[in-house]
Formats: structure tokens, C-alpha cells, sequence
């Protein structure tokens, strides 16, 4: 029986916030506990009393930090204020998807007065993520409205579908990419054959017309990189007694009201979609995964073609792309028609500190880059896009897109940067002919 998602299925966040001038303070953004932190855990909880017309009161998180719980003029608790190595953190009340854009206008009101973004500022011009984990949650009030909890199927069918489109994945989480990343896809995690046997096996019970329930179906995955490594895109880490939820970790930070309706109804759309698949879909591999896949343009056209086939606007979703993949446009002698996006390759991870089996915080080698060079243009123009710098690992193949009734000539290029001669020369050759040069500091992140 299919259940109406739209009136049962619920949406939780765990929202991140920094301080605007986040390189003040080092320890805000490496470490829990800071006195500055503090403070302004204090300053979000009185002001989000405030829009709420409550109170708030200090209480301890599972880890036995500090927190303020906020209530509403019921005196219900309905934000808990917390700490976190990277930033402070937000869990908000559950709420159907009707109500996600009326939920977060509080708490991004209070945040404004509080004096603290959803982003990090660099000095490039860039608003980048927080650091901090910032998930959604899907389930239900109880486990008697709990459509995931009734329709456990939907919980494997869902995993399944994101895994197999990296453009439902990467151009909304954070910057923490790749393996040991935050929000690991499974095919960047040891023990990848060992899922996909699962669910295989799992779609064989279904093809017998065997079905299992949902502390089954939990049960069933427990032993798989699905469940056992928390740290994973989606995660069924949750899907167990007491709480019943799908956790999509590693959301980048929500920055506007609609942002939380936007990333609710692309998750809404998919599982009532899969409502009418009989079947998960067998997990597929992408061998250029960290190569061609995780460009923008490849990310922005394959979503584009999948938004339009869901019924999804996709002009809605482009804010996440631009957010993720931003254009670098700092500095001197800024060229006219070359242009560069910040692009993301799996980060380089140098030290790992760990509470218990949690990571607190990583240690990262920056030096460590991908680029997008491209060349928007009109058809028929041969283009060559040439690199020249110390340290370059890759520079891919030149590839086209339309974009804006016109043609878009892109390559990435990954490299290490040498620290004492880190530019990055651009040639631009249109029609055998060398148009502009320029220079670009991946140091400093500005052309020069």
C-alpha cells in the first residue's frame, strides 16, 4: 500500500553556522568547545526565544556537551543548540514538507541577529561551506505514520537511486569530498562488492515476493558499508529501533528559507517515484567517478536531463551547482574570456583525530587542487584551452556543453601546487590563434 508522502513523510535538519570572520577564531572552526562558541550558541538560542516568543535552557547533548534547548510559546522545545568541531549546529523540529520554509525563517532570522552565516567567507570572494556536518533526516512523527518505517522497501530503493546519480550527491554536500570524507558514497568505501551483493540478493527476496520489515531490513544491511561506517550518502546508521530514518549526511549549510523546501521536494519527488518501482535498482560503478563525473558541467547537464524527466524545475536547484563549483574572478589582470570554477576533487587527508569511533576533526594538504578552465563561445570555433604550471598531475580532455545559447569549452585540470612558483599560465587558442593569456595563483586563489 502506498502511503501519501506529502501528508506523513517528515524532514529534520542539522543545521551549521559559523562566525563571519571565521579565521579569528582558529579553535571555532577545529574544536567543539571554544569560549567564542559559546558565546554565540548563547546569542542564536536568545534570539531564536525570541522570534519564537519561548525560552531557552541549558541542557547536555549525547556526547555530554553544553546545549540550549529553545522552546515555543508552548513551552515545547522545538531547536536544540549544539557544538561542533567545526561550527555550531542546529537540529530542528521534524515538520512535513509544507511546513519546512515557515520552520526555517526563525531560526535564519535569529541567526542574522546572532551574527552568524550558513558559509565561510574567503578572502577570494568565495562563500564556501561551514565544515560542519550538516544532514537531513526523513521519517515520521511516530513509527504508526512513519512512511519509511511502513514501506521499509522505500528506504533500499532510495539508497540504490542516489547511489547510482552522482548528481543527486555532489552538488549539494559540503566541502569534505571523497573517501573518509563526511558523507561517503558507497562505492568510495572498502567493501563495495560486498553491497552490491546485498542488494541483489535483496531484490531476489522481492522477486520471490518475500519482503522483510524494517528492523529486517536494517538488520539485513548491518554487515554492509551501508550501515556499518556512519559516515556515508545515505546513511542507514539511523534506520533502526527508535528512530527509523534515512540520513543524508553531509548536506552543504542551507542559507536561505526556500533552500529547505528545495532539498526536501527533490527527496520527496524521488520516493514517490520509487513508490511505483517494484524493484531497487542494482548498484552501478563509475570508474571516472572523481575524473569527468564530478565536473560541473557534467553534474549540471546530467541533472538538468533528470529534472525534466521527475518534473523538477531544474533553474531552482542551479544556486547549489553555483554555490559548489563558484567562479574565481579576483585579483589582476582578470582575463575577459577565460574563465575558472573551483572545482572538487577527493581531499588529500593528512591526520584524522578520533572521540571513540567519531571523527572530531582532519588535518588537510591544500596544496592539493582541481581546476575548470572554460571558454563560453559561439559554434563553429575551434578552441584549445593550454596549461602550464609546476605540479600538474592531470589535465583532462577538452569537452563542449550548451549553456546560455551558446557553446561552453571546458577542461579540468588537477595539481599539487609548488609553494614558491604555484602559478597556473592560461592560453587561450581560438581558431589557431593564441586570443588571451592569463595567470592564476592557486596560492592565493586570484588571478595575478
Amino acid at each position: 500500500m502506498k502511503n501519501d508522502l506529502k501528508k506523513l513523510l517528515t524532514f529534520g535538519f542539522e543545521q551549521t553556522f559559523t562566525i563571519p570572520q571565521w579565521w579569528t577564531d582558529p579553535g571555532f572552526t577545529s574544536t567543539s568547545d571554544t569560549p567564542l562558541k559559546r558565546k554565540k550558541m548563547l546569542d542564536l538560542a536568545e534570539e531564536l526565544a525570541d522570534e519564537l516568543k519561548g525560552r531557552f535552557f541549558e541542557s547536555e547533548d549525547i556526547w555530554g556537551h553544553m546545549q540550549y534547548e529553545v522552546t515555543d510559546n508552548t513551552d515545547k522545545t522545538q531547536f536544540y543548540v549544539t557544538m561542533d568541531p567545526g561550527s555550531i549546529e542546529v537540529k530542528t523540529p521534524p515538520c512535513l514538507i509544507d511546513k519546512t520554509h515557515d520552520m526555517a525563517k526563525p531560526l535564519l532570522a535569529a541567526a542574522e541577529k546572532a551574527e552568524v552565516v550558513a558559509y565561510r567567507n574567503w578572502w577570494y570572494g568565495v562563500k564556501a561551506g561551514t565544515e560542519g556536518g550538516c544532514h537531513v533526516n526523513m521519517g515520521g512523527f511516530s513509527d504508526e505514520t512513519n512512511p519509511l518505517y511502513l514501506e521499509p522497501e522505500l528506504v533500499v530503493k532510495y539508497a540504490a537511486y542516489v547511489h547510482n546519480r552522482p548528481w543527486l550527491h555532489f552538488p549539494f554536500m559540503g566541502v569534505d569530498v571523497g573517501p573518509q570524507g563526511n558523507a561517503m558514497r558507497m562505492d568510495e568505501k572498502e567493501g563495495f562488492d560486498v553491497v552490491q551483493k546485498a542488494f541483489e540478493d535483496y531484490r531476489k527476496l522481492y522477486t520471490e515476493n518475500k519482503s522483510l520489515g524494517p528492523q529486517e531490513t536494517y538488520d539485513y544491511f548491518a554487515q554492509t558499508n551501508l550501515i556499518a561506517e556512519k559516515a556515508s550518502y545515505p546513511s542507514l546508521y539511523k534506520f533502526k529501533t527508535g528512530l527509523f530514518l534515512i540520513e543524508d549526511r553531509g548536506q552543504e549549510s542551507l542559507r536561505e528559507a526556500q533552500d529547505f523546501y528545495l532539498v526536501s521536494n527533490l527527496r520527496l519527488k524521488i520516493l514517490e517515484y520509487l513508490q511505483n518501482q517494484a524493484l531497487p535498482e542494482s548498484l552501478k560503478s563509475f570508474p571516472l567517478l572523481h575524473q569527468k563525473e564530478l565536473t560541473s558541467f557534467n553534474l549540471w547537464d546530467k541533472f538538468k536531463e533528470w529534472s525534466s524527466e521527475i518534473n523538477l524545475p531544474a533553474n531552482q536547484y542551479e544556486r547549489f551547482f553555483e554555490r559548489q563549483f563558484p567562479i574565481l574572478d579576483q585579483g589582476n589582470n582578470v582575463p575577459k574570456m577565460i574563465q575558472i570554477k573551483d572545482g572538487r576533487r577527493p581531499r588529500v587527508i593528512t591526520n584524522i583525530q578520533k572521540r571513540g569511533d567519531v571523527i572530531v576533526s582532519k588535518s588537510i594538504d591544500t596544496s592539493y587542487k582541481r581546476f575548470e578552465f572554460f571558454y563560453e563561445h559561439n559554434e563553429g570555433e575551434i578552441v584549445e584551452i593550454k596549461l602550464e604550471a609546476k605540479g600538474i598531475e592531470t589535465v583532462s580532455q577538452l569537452e563542449e556543453t550548451n549553456s546560455n545559447n551558446s557553446i561552453t569549452s571546458y577542461l579540468y585540470s588537477d595539481l599539487k601546487y609548488d609553494n614558491n612558483d604555484p602559478t597556473i599560465k592560461v592560453t587561450l587558442v581560438v581558431n589557431n590563434n593564441i586570443v588571451e593569456e592569463g595567470s592564476f595563483n592557486p596560492k592565493d586563489m586570484m588571478w595575478c
